[in-house]
C-alpha cells in the first residue's frame, strides 16, 4: 500500500536525504519517494504505519514534522499573473520610446517617415 504524506521543515536536499533515510529504516517500508518542491513523501509500505511512529522516526534526524495529506502528491503551482504584469516592462519601454520620438519631431510638421526613422533608432538603442 502507498500512502502520501506531507512534511514540513524541510529546506535543502541534504534534507531530503535525511528523511528519506529515516524512512527507509523503519521495517515495514519497502521505498520512499521524498520531494523538496511540493515537501511530500510517497511512501510504500507492506502494512499501514500509524504517523506517530513516522513522526518518532523523524524526529531522530531533525525538526521535521509528518502529516498526512487528503489525496495524491499536489505540484507546486506558481501564482497566477496579470497579462498586463507579465508585460509591463516592454510597454514602459515602448511608451518612453514613443514619447522621445515625438519629442524629437519638429513642431507643426509631423512626418510619418521621419517619425518612424527616430522610432527604429529609438528601439535598437
Amino acid at each position: 500500500m502507498t500512502h502520501t504524506y506531507q512534511i514540513t521543515g524541510m529546506t535543502c536536499n541534504n534534507c531530503v536525504a535525511k528523511v528519506k533515510s529515516q524512512l527507509l529504516k523503519i521495517g515495514e517500508v519497502r521505498e520512499a519517494d521524498v520531494q523538496l518542491t511540493a515537501p511530500q513523501a510517497r511512501i510504500s509500505m507492506e502494512k499501514h504505519i500509524p504517523v506517530a511512529d513516522l513522526q518518532k522516526a523523524l524526529s531522530q534526524s531533525g525538526n521535521f514534522t509528518i502529516s498526512e495529506t487528503g489525496g495524491d502528491m499536489l505540484v507546486a503551482s506558481e501564482p497566477s499573473v496579470s497579462w498586463f504584469t507579465t508585460y509591463k516592462p516592454i510597454l514602459l519601454i515602448a511608451a518612453f520610446i514613443t514619447g522621445i520620438t515625438l519629442l524629437a519631431e519638429p513642431v507643426g510638421s509631423l512626418s510619418w517617415h521621419s517619425w518612424m526613422q527616430n522610432f527604429m533608432a529609438g528601439f535598437f538603442l
